[in-house]
């Protein structure tokens, strides 16, 4: 009978180890995030509060908007030169609240149509849970993805919300940006 080494048998076990060690480490580690690109907001007066807290909160480098007070999906059929130039990947929209009764769902679909012409996908704010407005139907009938209607608290004015901060923390957990 040969005799056995314990070397051999410490080796294979060592191994062994050293195999699971290194696929734990190789397989087990978190993915990082992958870059998000440019990302653009447009939008009526949701936009012009949301920009500010985007840009301040957002782990992205590259990240323009614009908000008008009054802004109705009209304004927007025709994107603005700067959004075309600037090429984003995801282009957040904010409008519906300030929709005249003559509002379609036509010029909704105009803007995505616009935005995914540019390359864009269309991520649509939905207005504040405690907003009562019509445009909700028309929003989901777009068929793009949406950022739920947020609970934050409003306002005196019923409208706005207090606080920005909070909502563009549910911005970017639905549009996919992790914060370090």
């Amino acid at each position: 009978m040969p005799r056995r080494s314990p070397w051999k048998k410490a080796i294979a076990v060592g191994s062994v180890a050293l195999t699971g060690l290194g696929a734990l480490f190789l397989f087990g580690r978190k993915k990082e995030p992958e870059p998000i690109g440019r990302v653009a907001l447009i939008g009526d007066s949701y936009a012009v509060g949301l920009g500010p807290a985007l840009k301040g909160g957002l782990v992205l480098k590259e990240f323009m908007y614009e908000g008008h007070i009054g802004a109705s999906t009209s304004r927007y059929r025709t994107l603005p030169i700067w959004l075309i130039e600037y090429k984003p990947r995801i282009v957040l929209v904010s409008l519906g609240v300030n929709e005249a009764d003559s509002s379609t769902l036509a010029n909704y679909q105009s803007i995505v149509r616009a935005l995914h012409g540019i390359g864009a996908r269309v991520v649509w704010i939905e207005p504040p849970a405690a907003v009562q407005t019509a445009s909700r139907a028309m929003i989901a009938a777009l068929g793009v993805q949406t950022v739920p209607a947020t609970t934050t608290p409003l306002a005196a004015d019923g409208l706005h919300p207090r606080n920005y901060r909070e909502w563009a923390g549910e911005i970017e957990k639905t549009i996919g940006v992790v914060r370090s």
